[in-house]
């Protein structure tokens, strides 16, 4: 008995391409405000522990914030990636 050959689904080119500059966006937004915040962090005279024990929760919170944003841009950009370059046989 032979095995049926899958034919890999094709999806459009735009689809395609929209994919691939997002993701491409995405993964830049990400590693900028990574860069963002390891020179915010360098040029503060305290640490985050010193912040923490200070009782300044609002710049805990801003930095946790723009770091959760930064990092779910840059994975969000990686998956949009990857969906743009996989080829998928089904």
């Amino acid at each position: 008995m032979s095995k049926s050959k899958s034919k890999p689904h094709r999806r459009p080119r735009g689809e395609i391409d929209r994919n691939y500059f997002f993701g491409d966006v995405l993964i830049k937004t990400g590693v900028a405000v990574a860069v963002a915040l390891g020179a915010i962090a360098l040029l503060t005279p305290f640490t985050l522990r010193d912040a923490i024990d200070d009782g300044m929760y609002g710049y805990v919170t801003v930095m946790g914030m723009f770091a959760g944003l930064g990092l779910f841009a840059f994975l969000y950009g990686r998956h949009l990636r990857k969906e743009a370059t996989h080829w998928e046989f089904d």
